[in-house]
């Protein structure tokens, strides 16, 4: 399977905290009081009591803001985005050369659209961060005419990790050297939601795919809408509609309904490994793509 090698950053920022003291000034009805401790203070036998004067003003040390900081910060961001747009000179503003082979496939198959209607804007229409949102919509029609779709975001991704029994017993698998560098990166799973529309209603399934394109169903709900108008709905937090029926607990499904699920996904709506692929190398390419954006608004507003 054609996986990515596209490097993401991030950059971690922390905001330190700060106290501001309070002074209160006395009142007029209080300087009596005031003037006996400065008149009596040496008598209290304490050289260390404050004697304040109430003619003394109080002022709090004035807080200064720099330019600087904003200047720092701004020019690290800039730093930033001169090295990424520096690694993406090599397909000069369009899709590295692997995933532009895959893409040409694939769209020859499915209709691909960024953002999502009724949430923000498409991307090209000002509205930030539209493009991390990716929809595909199958040209050909399933089963009975059914419409089918599918859904992810370019940061729904994750490592795959993967349950080791040698691990858990502390053995070392036989030809395992133990060297784990390799200079392979780790392999990277990545979730997404396959939509199939018909009469009106939609049913959303939502699934895992491991570094080895091997698709695992993780929800099956059922919506009233098209596919727009509840991936929308979903987007959203689904509002009202969060108070529905979210589907049963997949994993006490019988065995062969789950199996039987999984196969309807891979087999009826067309997510082959190809497609898998596709989705995990779109989303790292449209992660960094939102990364690079991401800090040229901030460094527009902070700096």
């Amino acid at each position: 399977m054609i996986r990515s090698n596209l490097l993401t950053r991030r950059v971690a920022t922390g905001m330190a905290s700060k106290q501001a003291g309070r002074c209160i000034a006395p009142s007029a009805a209080s300087n009596s009081a005031i003037d006996a401790l400065v008149t009596n203070g040496a008598s209290l036998g304490s050289s260390s009591f404050p004697i304040i004067s109430p003619s003394t003003s109080l002022t709090l040390p004035s807080r200064h803001f720099s330019a600087d900081v904003a200047t720092e910060l701004g020019s690290i961001l800039q730093r930033e985005i001169n090295e990424e747009t520096e690694a993406a000179a090599d397909y000069a503003g369009g899709l590295p050369s692997e995933l532009a082979e895959l893409d040409a496939e694939i769209r020859a198959k499915w209709t691909v659209l960024e953002g999502i209607s009724g949430i923000g804007n498409i991307v090209g229409s000002g509205e930030t961060g539209s493009g991390a949102t990716m929809r595909m919509f199958r040209k050909e029609a399933g089963s009975k005419g059914a419409k089918i779709g599918i859904v992810f975001h370019c940061q729904d991704t994750e490592e795959d990790v993967r349950f080791d029994e040698n691990e858990l017993f502390g053995e070392q698998p036989v030809g395992d050297s133990g060297n784990e560098e390799d200079g392979e990166e780790p392999g990277q799973a990545v979730r997404f939601g396959v939509t199939v529309s018909k009469g009106g209603k939609t049913v959303v399934v939502q699934c895992r795919a491991d570094s080895d394109g091997d698709i695992n169903v993780e929800t099956v709900v059922v919506r009233d809408g098209d596919a727009e108008s509840v991936l929308a709905a979903l987007a959203g937090g689904e509002n009202m509609h969060a108070a529905l029926y979210q589907g049963p607990d997949f994993t006490e499904l019988s065995e062969d309904l789950q199996e039987s699920f999984q196969n309807y996904v891979v087999k009826e709506c067309g997510v082959d490994v190809d497609v898998v692929a596709y989705i995990a190398m779109y989303s790292d390419y449209r992660e960094q793509e939102e990364y690079v954006e991401w800090m040229k608004t901030a460094i527009d507003i902070l700096d």
